[in-house]
């Protein structure tokens, strides 16, 4: 779903886990019922992942949201669903990073991003946020811009979570020997299971980095 951005004042994005990942809860639905029985008057949250990477809308993004004790007012909150890091998925990452780009280019830059544990005592959101969003020490995200093209000698190590044109070519290159990706230029987890499968099968270190070695098996 496209971002519209609100008329109310926003300066910060938060983003959260919903501590579960049983297929069940997998809806923002039932996201809203567990806040409901709280006594809230609605989801806390404004946007709800889904392990497919589709978004669900929750409380009008007009509504200051519930999510962030002391910290709701000038904020969006967004929660993804999961809880054990590792089954995060790549479709959900394409999302949020996709998601947050539209909020970072509606507000020109001028919003930054965070996780829920930044102002609270939580260990939420279990996922490397930072590393998924490419963030800098204060929560800025670089507006996007045109990828510089990749020249062949343009091969550096790159690894799970690293974006741009680099990764994209890899994803090329292991298209070329059947994997199936989409070659977004994001290095998620799809890459690199496709990259230790590709590293297993010419008797590389199987360790998901793709350095000279790996870039030379595949013919780069």
């Amino acid at each position: 779903m496209p971002f519209e951005k609100p008329d109310r004042f926003v300066e910060r994005l938060f983003l959260h886990c919903s501590a579960s990942d049983r297929p069940e809860h997998d809806d923002v639905g039932v996201m809203r019922d567990w806040h409901l029985a709280r006594g809230w008057s609605d989801v806390g949250y404004h946007l709800f992942v889904k392990k497919d990477g589709h978004v669900q809308a929750g409380r009008d993004l007009e509504v200051i949201p519930a999510a962030q004790a002391g910290n709701n007012t000038g904020t969006i909150a967004v929660c993804l669903h999961g809880l054990a890091v590792e089954r995060f998925t790549e479709a959900q990452y394409r999302s949020v990073i996709g998601l947050s780009n539209e909020v970072n280019a509606a507000y020109d830059g001028m919003v930054t991003f965070h996780g829920h544990c930044e102002v609270s005592s939580k260990a939420c959101p279990v996922f490397p946020y930072r590393e998924v969003l490419g963030l800098d020490a204060h929560g800025n995200m670089e507006l996007p811009q045109d990828p510089t093209p990749l020249t062949q000698a343009d091969t550096p190590t790159v690894r799970l979570m690293d974006r741009g044109p680099a990764a994209r070519r890899l994803q090329e290159l292991l298209n070329a020997q059947g994997a199936g990706l989409a070659a977004d230029g994001i290095f998620g987890v799809m890459t690199r299971e496709a990259v230790v499968r590709f590293q297993t099968d010419n008797e590389l270190d199987a360790d998901a980095i793709v350095g000279p070695l790996t870039w030379i098996a595949l013919g780069e």
